[in-house]
């Protein structure tokens, strides 16, 4: 085993690959009842995570002797997931849940009711505990605010956020195991200290464009654009393709600014965001926000968005 611990996912079955899913299933839990208290690893724990950039964290604290299970799948949009019967049931055997907090996303609030019910003893951690939410304005594409949407969810998208994210992994795993809360805390530091050096380089790729804006299909990276002082405009809400209105708005703005790219990401269609680079004669870029490698990840959002300028 590494350093980093084990990772795996908790993929829903597909309707037309039922039998074989379940036997997997069937196999895969007679598999975790293995071992000490029934847990995922021999001598260790098991901590669930809603989304993939999350088990990063866990990982960095936990260390190797937890095991780190992810609910949504890698390239499934998390908005809209609803987790099978079969999931609920390994939350239910895991020795921490790991959230992303209240009314972040959908279906956790359910999750969290019927695990409690499941297995009351269960520790629960918020990652967002802390942190200043982000709320949104819903768009009916022509730059007219609707009404007030509900928070941004992708706080893993700045590094001061994963720095109040490492701190609520590193209590709650010391709730369930505080023989090695000390082992937790030294881990967490550790983590910090990769967050100093990320957050370093991104102000090195965003240096001369505070102020400025850029361009992206879905408005996921409010929290990056709030630490780095850069303006986050989106060219679709909700996957609504903006009306003429919009559409101008948008094409004055790149080109007054000198924006050439159009940021999206592979867990939607890129048509709207064609339209809009087509107009600009800039070109889309796909970043995704889901990526596993989260601080790498975001010096490489921040190198793109320096690009999207024309500064090597």
């Amino acid at each position: 085993m590494t350093r980093h611990g084990r990772l795996h996912h908790l993929r829903a079955p597909l309707w037309r690959a039922v039998p074989v899913i379940l036997i997997v299933f069937i196999a895969i839990s007679g598999c975790l009842s293995e071992g000490t208290g029934g847990r995922g690893t021999p001598h260790g724990r098991t901590a669930v995570v809603t989304v993939l950039p999350q088990a990063e964290v866990v990982r960095e604290v936990a260390g190797g002797d937890w095991e780190v299970v992810v609910i949504v799948p890698p390239g499934v949009e998390p908005h809209t997931y609803e987790p099978t019967a079969s999931q609920i049931a390994r939350v239910g055997q895991a020795d921490a849940y790991v959230r992303l907090g209240p009314d972040l996303m959908p279906f956790e609030d359910t999750l969290v009711r019927r695990i409690a019910d499941q297995k009351p003893g269960i520790t629960i951690i918020d990652m967002s505990e802390g942190i200043s939410l982000l709320y949104g304005d819903a768009d009916d594409g022509d730059g007219t605010a609707k009404s007030r949407t509900g928070a941004d969810p992708h706080i893993w998208l700045s590094p001061q956020n994963l720095r109040i994210m490492a701190e609520n992994v590193a209590r709650g795993l010391s709730r369930v195991d505080p023989a090695h809360a000390d082992d937790y805390t030294a881990r967490k530091d550790s983590y910090l200290k990769k967050i100093d050096a990320c957050t370093g380089a991104i102000r090195r790729n965003v240096s001369g464009l505070e102020g400025r804006s850029f361009l992206v299909f879905h408005p996921a990276f409010g929290y990056f654009a709030r630490d780095f002082s850069l303006n986050q405009v989106a060219v679709g809400e909700g996957g609504h393709e903006p009306g003429p209105a919009g559409l101008s708005r948008l094409v004055s703005l790149a080109r007054e600014e000198g924006i050439s790219v159009v940021f999206a990401e592979p867990q939607f269609s890129t048509r709207e965001s064609e339209v809009i680079a087509r107009e600009i004669n800039g070109t889309v870029f796909l970043v995704d926000p889901l990526a596993p490698d989260v601080l790498e990840n975001l010096v490489r959002i921040s190198g793109a968005i320096r690009r999207s300028y024309g500064v090597g």
